[in-house]
């Protein structure tokens, strides 16, 4: 049974419709009752507007009837939502159409045939005329019935002609479809050019997609150190989703070098395609920085002495990576030497824990390669509270002051890492004993840093009286542990 509201829609066409049904039926016994001043002819024009006006009320009934029952019925419950307007106007349209060739065939006697003949050349021709805005319009009703996106959607127009269209779809119309694009601008597609394109639905059959960037590598980089370092870049990236994770795959070589493709899922509608885009490309960046690698590039290069490295690596080039370590920056460069020489390479599979919460310590770590996730218990319950990406430290509080690990630290992908101990560190305190002030005053910023970002503060720059305390307290508790 309809409800109230629906057949409420009914309400006036059915007024009209009885209205003009009762003269109609009982035209014959009103003629005869009206006074011979009446002539002929007014007489049949009133019989004539009378018919023609009862003619429209049923048509306007017989649409709003369809509109009830069966777009707001049938289809709308098939469809899950609102029929498209379009869809509606072109069946209520041709209706219309019907019903007047009714009025001029039936009420006023006219050759319908002729007059749809003549009409036909006439349209023929305005058709020429209009053929594009036409194509446009019956594109727009095939888009509605087909429904390849609904408001809200975001797809991507494939042309080879003109750049690629991304946008969220907010209107479709007779003519065009309306696409909100990331930079705020509103492009207005003719539904001609829809129908003739490729569209990629980005948020049908699943709110999300995936996507893929391209990155090449020089020969000489080992494609398990490379696929682990961009693994890591684009799982570091703000948006990404970690189900589907991402992944990094060899997609071919050419004359630069090896090319990577990088796999990664988005929300469209929480984080757009070109955010997404450049999130990744930057997070990637800033790896292959760290890891001290560069993109492959066409080389002509000519060298009459022994050629530089133009990539560094974990077992030569220890020094110039740990440099680029901000505790370790206060080094002097035959310090940085005797430290880099005595460091441990540790290489640590996916999902394994380097550190765990609780535990005691006596080193610290450096990632070199890879992405580390650091966890938590909070109410008895473990929490990501945070990465770790390549160039980054932790455990430094257990081997400078003995204190027990404050987090446990996971290996989100396969990563590579050096390990100080207690006996690396110790020879260099026992020659220069100041060189602990400066090391501890770089821990107590960071660890400052960390408390108030916890505390969900927004100052960046940590408090030099509570730094320096900090760094007064650690201090104490360094000698103490290393005797000097």
């Amino acid at each position: 049974m309809a409800q109230p509201s629906r057949l409420a829609h009914l309400k006036w066409p059915v007024f009209l419709l009885l209205v003009l049904v009762v003269p109609a039926v009982m035209w014959d016994d009103l003629i005869a009752d009206v006074s011979g001043s009446f002539v002929d002819q007014s007489i049949d024009v009133l019989r004539l507007l009378l018919s023609s006006a009862l003619w429209l009320a049923i048509t306007w009934f017989i649409v709003r009837l369809v509109d009830v029952v069966v777009w707001q019925g049938i289809v709308g419950r098939r469809l899950g939502g609102k029929v498209p307007r379009l869809l509606k106007d072109v069946v209520a349209t041709i209706i219309f159409l019907v019903a007047i060739s009714g009025i001029l065939g039936i009420v006023f006697g006219l050759d319908v045939t002729g007059l749809w003949a003549t009409s036909g050349v006439v349209g023929l021709v305005i058709g020429f005329a209009l053929q594009s805005m036409i194509a446009d319009v019956f594109s727009g009703i095939a888009l509605n019935i087909d429904r390849p996106f609904v408001i809200g959607d975001w797809v991507r127009l494939h042309n080879r002609a003109r750049e690629h269209i991304i946008g969220e779809v907010v209107e479709t119309n007779w003519r065009s479809t309306r696409l909100r694009c990331v930079d705020g601008t509103m492009v207005i597609v003719p539904n001609g050019w829809i129908a003739r394109d490729l569209v990629t639905n980005l948020t049908n059959p699943t709110p999300r997609s995936r996507f893929s960037l391209y990155f090449c590598l020089d020969f000489g980089v080992p494609a398990d150190r490379a696929m682990r370092i961009l693994e890591a870049g684009v799982r570091s990236a703000n948006g990404v989703l970690k189900d589907p994770p991402p992944k990094v795959r060899v997609n071919g070589t050419n004359r630069y070098g090896v090319e990577y493709e990088i796999r990664y899922w988005l929300l469209p509608a929480d984080t757009s395609p070109s955010k997404g885009r450049h999130r990744v490309a930057s997070a990637v960046l800033d790896q292959l920085h760290r890891a001290g690698l560069t993109l492959a590039y066409e080389k002509h290069d000519i060298y009459t002495a022994q050629m530089p490295n133009r990539q560094l690596d974990v077992s030569d080039d220890r020094k110039e990576i740990v440099h680029r370590v901000d505790l370790f920056s206060v080094l002097e460069p035959d310090e940085l030497e005797t430290l880099t020489s005595s460091l441990k390479v540790r290489k640590t599979a996916r999902g394994k824990d380097i550190v765990v919460a609780g535990e005691q310590g006596d080193s610290m770590y450096i990632l070199v390669e890879g992405l580390l996730e650091v966890f938590a218990i909070i109410e008895g319950a473990e929490f990501e509270v945070g990465r770790i990406a390549p160039g980054q430290f932790f455990g430094e509080m257990s081997l400078l002051t003995g204190e027990p690990r404050s987090a446990t630290v996971r290996a989100a992908t396969e990563v590579v890492m050096f390990e100080v101990r207690k006996k690396d560190l110790q020879p260099l305190l026992g020659n220069r004993p100041q060189l602990a002030a400066a090391i501890t005053e770089k821990v107590a910023e960071r660890k400052v840093r960390n408390d108030r970002r916890k505390r969900e503060l927004n100052e960046t720059d940590p408090d030099v009286g509570e730094t320096a305390t900090l760094a007064l307290q650690i201090l104490g508790k360094m000698k103490s542990l290393f005797g000097f």
